[in-house]
């Protein structure tokens, strides 16, 4: 008998000590270890850039070292499945673009990870602009006027692009889709080599990351004729879609995450240093240096608009066969 109250009092002990141990758990955090940022590709890249600015400015806010750790390959893939099996205790962040939360989803079969459903979305970080370029004695001045040649000519208007699948690719699915034309796709291994073949002549049209453009569109080597799909702090005299017949708004941004199941005071936090690091002068400074803008959108708005953003991509890739 003693002994059975001993081993009841023993298993009463440790089912209160279990709670109390995660609350402490939680409210040591972060002050335990560093907390490291996973970024899905290489240094030096545009969100390499992104991911680097931030974590130093929510790093100091939060009184602890954020370590960046690059993770390239596989579209993203290998970092993002990385990001949404590690611990949710608030160590780990995965700095997500277009390219891995909406776009892997709607054109990659069997996703290791769930970009919606899989995370805490923690905050947009930025939103920026992919752009359709030309040559400059192309003779389209606008969108319209692309539209109005490839309606004319059904297939033999090229454009390239960083890839198949590529957010570029899909910049061009919407305007075939709102207008049905017909344009070639020609893929590239990256938008700076789309950006010379276009200064070249070698090719005329062609989407690149607004990043990328801004120095060869000041120099004169090639010409924006539309934004994909809002209006480009870069080039804000550019119509976007919307404003040129084609009916698709959407924003290519950058968002912070967390895995799903992070204790919500954790990612109550997170959201509220990131506010905080966002609003500071010199990070919107640098942010209209990269042509972006950052949103104040709540983490539960944020997550339910990813769901939307990859429910309607998803549609556009399998009506027009888009396959990596």
């Amino acid at each position: 008998m003693k002994l059975l109250r001993r081993t009841l009092a023993f298993v009463l002990a440790a089912g209160v000590a279990g709670p109390a141990l995660a609350q402490s758990g939680e409210a040591a955090w972060p002050t335990a270890r560093p907390i490291k940022m996973i970024v899905p590709f290489a240094a030096g890249g545009g969100t390499d850039l992104v991911a680097r600015t931030l974590a130093e400015k929510l790093g100091t806010a939060l009184g602890q070292t954020i370590i960046v750790d690059n993770k390239p390959g596989a579209s993203g893939v290998i970092a993002m499945e990385a990001a949404a099996k590690s611990p949710a205790d608030g160590y780990t962040l995965v700095l997500g673009s277009a390219s891995t939360v909406v776009v892997n989803p709607a054109v990659l079969p069997d996703l290791p990870y769930d970009p919606v459903n899989g995370f805490e979305h923690l905050g947009d970080v930025g939103s920026a602009s992919v752009v359709l370029v030309a040559h400059p004695d192309f003779p389209a001045k606008d969108l319209r006027d692309v539209i109005a040649m490839a309606k004319a000519k059904p297939g033999e208007l090229n454009y390239g692009t960083w890839g198949n699948g590529s957010t570029g690719h899909m910049c061009a699915e919407m305007v075939r889709a709102a207008t049905g034309v017909q344009m070639t796709h020609v893929p590239y291994k990256g938008a700076a080599l789309v950006l010379n073949d276009i200064a070249a002549g070698h090719i005329k049209l062609g989407f690149a990351d607004v990043q990328s453009v801004v120095p060869m569109a000041k120099s004169g080597k090639v010409k924006v004729v539309a934004s994909c799909a809002r209006r480009s702090l870069n080039f804000p005299d550019v119509p976007g879609y919307v404003e040129q017949g084609v009916p698709f708004d959407f924003v290519w941004r950058y968002d912070l995450m967390v895995p799903a199941k992070t204790p919500q005071p954790i990612v109550a936090r997170l959201h509220a240093e990131l506010m905080t690091v966002l609003a500071m002068p010199e990070i919107k400074a640098r942010w209209t240096e990269f042509g972006m803008t950052a949103s104040t959108i709540s983490p539960a708005d944020l997550k339910a608009q990813t769901g939307r953003d990859v429910e309607a991509l998803t549609k556009l890739a399998r009506d027009a066969g888009v396959r990596p």
